[in-house]
Formats: C-alpha cells, structure tokens, sequence
C-alpha cells in the first residue's frame, strides 16, 4: 500500500498536468504587454567550452557515445540552455545561427506545458539564459522570430512567478531566484518578479550560508555552485541598477575563502561528500569575478574540516558528520577521512562523486570504504539511503587542533558505530613541519574478533608498488617524486594494494589502494602509518 506521501504527490501531479498543460492556462499566461525587444541583456560571466560548441553545430555532441551519467548531464544542458555558452565560445556566425535554432526547436517542441522542461530550477536558469545570452545570438534574430522568442520568454517568466516554491534548497532554488532577476529586468513584471526573488534570496542566504563562509551541504563543489550562482545574481541587479542586498555581499565575502579552502595545488576541489574537482579554469574566474581578495581560511569549524599545511604538502580533514537534513542529499559517510597533495601533484585522495541520478554509483561512492578512514566490517559509519541522504548518523564527533615544535597535530574521533556495533574510532594525525612526513595514529575500540579496514585510496597519476616484503609501498609521482607509505607495528604485515576507482572528473578512472585489514585481539587496536618523502643521497627530494 502507498504512503499518503506518495499518494498527495501523485494527486498533485494530476491537478497540475490538468491545470498547467490546459489552454486556459496559457491563455492566463498570455494575457497582458509582452516588450517589442529586451528592456535589458545581462552578460554571461563564464567560459565555455569551444570543442563542445563545434560538435553541437556539427549536430555531434556526443550524446550517444556517453555513459548514462554523461547523457544526463548533456540532457540538463539542453534543458537549461547551457550549451548557448559553448556555442559562445566558438563564436562564430554559425555558432550564432545554431543557439537561435535551439530556441526555434524548443519553442515548436515546448510550447505547451510539460512536467520535466518546466520544473521550476531548469524553468529559472533556462530564462535566465536565453537573455544572458542575446547579445551573442541576437543579430541572427528573423522580425518574424523575434516577436516569438519575447512572447515565449514572457510566458515563461509569469508561469515562473505563479509556481515558485518556498521549499527549493542550493543550486534549484537559486536557479529560480536567477531566473526571476534576469526576467524581471529584462522583461516585465519586474517589481513583482524582483520582490518575489529577494524574498527567496534573503531565506536561503540565512537558512544555507553557516557563519565560517561554508555551505551547509558540506560539498566543495556545492559551494562552489551556489557562490557561481550569487556572482550571477549580484551582476544582474547591478546591470539593473538595484540595490545589491546587504546580505548577498556579506555571503559572498565570506564565501570566497572558504571555497579557497578547499581547492588543491592543481587548481581544483577536495573530494568530499558528493563533490568532485570541478573546472579549475572555471574556478580562478569565480574568484576573480567575486571581486574578494583575501586568503583561504585555515579551519572551517562550522562547515566542519581542516586545512594543515607545510611547505609545499596539503592535508585537508573531514572534522565533521553528514549534513543536516534536507542537505545531505549527496552527503557522504566519509568520517575522518582526508586527503593529501605536495604542490600541483594529489597523492591521497577520496574517491569522488557521480551525480545524483546517477543510483548504481552513489551507494559505492558514498559509502565508508571508498574514503581515506577507517571501516569496520565494510560497514557505513552512517547510513548512506539509496535514494539520497542519509539515515542513521553519529551523536558525537569530537576534533582538536594544536602544534608541537613546528608539527601540525589534529586529533579527531566519532561515535558512528557505537549505537549498533559498540565501536569507537579515534585518528591522531600529524603533519611534520618541512611537510616531508604525515604520520597517523588509528585506534578502533570494540569488541575482540571486530573486522577493520584501513584506506589509502590513490591518485590515478600516481605509480604504486609494494615493498620490503609487503610492509611497505612506494609512492611515484608523475614528477619523479616518491613517497613511501610504511605500517608500522603487528599490522604491517597486513599492508595489500587493490584496485579502487576515482571519480574526481566527468568519468570513472581506474586507480589503486592500499589498505590494511585485521581483526582486534584486544579490545583496542592501534595501527601507527606513515607517509615520508624519499631522498637520495645527494639530497634532492624525489
């Protein structure tokens, strides 16, 4: 039997396929001025990318040749009219002619009403598009077609209004509030159209943005997305000659060094709870673009991670449990896991994140084990749901930071197995202060014959072998640099390399990891690790 839940749900879908796709509708939405041209176009801030334009004009764009995951987000792209911005980057006339002929197809195909091209986040960034973008295809706009697109775009607007939800959360509703900017000053209704957006605006700003900059989903690239966002929205009331709210300054402000926080030596994101790297050209225009100058914080303590630093090595720390609901769609059961880099080169990293929809990832990406921590029993330290989110989660996790003769320590322990398993797990991590050793102390607390796992998940650049006699394993570097990761004590010897996957960009590569696996004989087993730069006799660092 179904939950009333799901029940309202289809009850509501029901009316509004009735209401929504009727002719009485669009005949509602039609009523009243439409402008003879834009009253004003707002730029579009961002790259594009000129290979993907070309291949849209040449009617390739490689939809077919993709994964599932692929196809979806050239699917989004077509929804949203992202695309126009790579058409952008080609150009040229016929890159011109190409965007007009996605919006003459849309028009024909999109007329009337559908459930999925006017869910209202695609609805907000796909308006807020076809005007960013007119100046680019503009000049290939038929007298005819013209009249058309305004029609459609006002159209568009007024069903916005009518169905903007007060429960959107992250990018979907800012996508919305985007939409509603650029279209109320753009079009028409403007008043109505900007007060309704500023409304939004000002509860997500305080329900979303925590004190230290972070977003509350604890998700780099989340973060990243929702500052892209705001930069967005802070353009088009300035090209507006609005007031920039207060609020949206102070967001953006603080926004900037938290995102700078998390990005590596190579330019791009740490992988945490649903993030991946993200575009690192694509990030240096959204730092340039905030207009903030300022350094990248040192700790997030509300976000919950920490950064640890020395000379050119980076250790960045998850402190913290999953976000609170309803922004732990993409969360991660990645307690106390880390990542390490030394300059443009990442070492030990997480593996990554698919998107959303994208199901027969998200239960093996999200899980523990796919993490730089500690598991027990191949189990989640908290409950990954299939369908996103999370269940069960920790009452506690405790962290402290402190240096001892130039050292970096921070000590970190979280309860996520105690309610079920009776397990405790406590990590000591310790970063030298020429960054040329991390040293790691886990201890796992529980019952005598619990399984562990310890995790070392690498970097597909990185070259890894096992060495004296399986003790140890040596780290290269695609600069020739090398790293020996020993296990020091009675597990040592229970050191094995596996294979592992990273998901860090738009597709699954193949990488390794090395991890170590034991039973406690006592009721608290310490594994003491490290992570040590090789030299050479001549002492150059490798």
């Amino acid at each position: 039997m179904e939950s009333p839940t799901k029940m309202l749900q289809q009850i509501r879908k029901r009316v509004q396929t009735v209401t929504y796709g009727s002719v009485i509708y669009r005949h509602i939405l039609d009523q009243g001025p439409v402008p003879e041209r834009l009253r004003l176009t707002i730029a579009d801030l961002w790259p594009g990318d000129s290979k993907k334009g070309q291949a849209l004009i040449a009617n390739q764009p490689g939809l077919f040749e993709m994964d599932a995951v692929g196809r979806e987000a050239c699917k989004v792209s077509f929804l949203t009219h992202d695309c126009l911005r790579d058409l952008r980057a080609v150009g040229s006339d016929m890159a011109k002619r190409k965007a007009v002929a996605l919006l003459h197809e849309w028009i024909e195909e999109q007329e009337s009403w559908n459930e999925e091209q006017w869910l209202a986040p695609y609805l907000g960034a796909r308006l807020a598009n076809w005007i960013a973008f007119y100046d680019f295809y503009g000049s290939m706009v038929t007298d005819a077609f013209r009249p058309v697109l305004l029609v459609h775009m006002v159209r568009q607007l007024r069903h916005l209004i009518n169905i903007a939800p007060a429960n959107l959360i992250g990018r979907d509703n800012l996508c919305v509030v985007k939409g509603l900017v650029y279209g109320g000053l753009g079009l028409l209704d403007s008043e109505k159209a900007l007060g309704l957006a500023l409304e939004l605006l000002s509860r997500q700003l305080k329900a979303e943005i925590l004190p230290d900059g972070g977003h509350i989903s604890r998700n780099p690239q989340h973060h990243a997305d929702v500052l892209r966002l705001l930069i967005d929205i802070r353009a088009g009331l300035y090209a507006g000659r609005m007031e920039i709210p207060l609020e949206l300054t102070l967001a953006i402000t603080r926004m900037v060094p938290a995102l700078k926080f998390f990005k590596h030596g190579d330019g791009g994101l740490a992988l945490f709870n649903g993030g991946r790297e993200a575009d690192a050209l694509l990030l240096e225009a959204l730092l340039t673009l905030s207009g903030v100058k300022t350094r990248g914080f040192k700790r997030l303590p509300h976000m919950g991670y920490e950064r640890l630093t020395a000379g050119r090595s980076l250790l960045i720390v998850d402190a913290s449990g999953p976000p609170q609901r309803p922004f732990d769609a993409d969360a991660h059961a990645g307690l106390l896991s880390f990542e390490f880099s030394v300059g443009r080169e990442r070492i030990l990293t997480n593996c990554g994140a698919a998107p959303r929809h994208a199901i027969q990832w998200r239960s093996a990406l999200a899980a523990t084990a796919a993490h730089n921590t500690v598991t027990y029993d191949n189990i989640n330290a908290c409950e990954i749901l299939t369908d996103g989110g999370v269940g069960h989660r920790p009452d506690s996790i405790a962290v402290q930071r402190y240096e001892q003769d130039s050292d970096q320590f921070i000590e970190l322990a979280h309860d996520g197995y105690m309610h079920r398993h009776k397990v405790y797990v406590r990590r000591s991590l310790c970063l030298a202060a020429d960054g040329d050793e991390l040293k790691g102390m886990d201890v796992i607390e529980g019952p005598i014959g619990s399984d562990f796992t310890i995790r070392w998940h690498l970097h597909p650049s990185i070259n890894v072998m096992l060495a004296q006699g399986g003790t140890s394993a040596l780290l290269r570097t695609p600069s020739g640099g090398g790293w020996r990761l020993r296990v020091n004590g009675p597990y040592g010897q229970d050191l094995a390399l596996e294979t592992s996957i990273y998901y860090g960009q738009d597709v699954p590569r193949r990488t390794f990891q090395l991890r170590v696996s034991a039973r406690l004989k006592e009721m608290a087993g310490v594994v003491e690790w490290s992570l040590v730069r090789e030299k050479t006799k001549k002492g150059i660092k490798k």
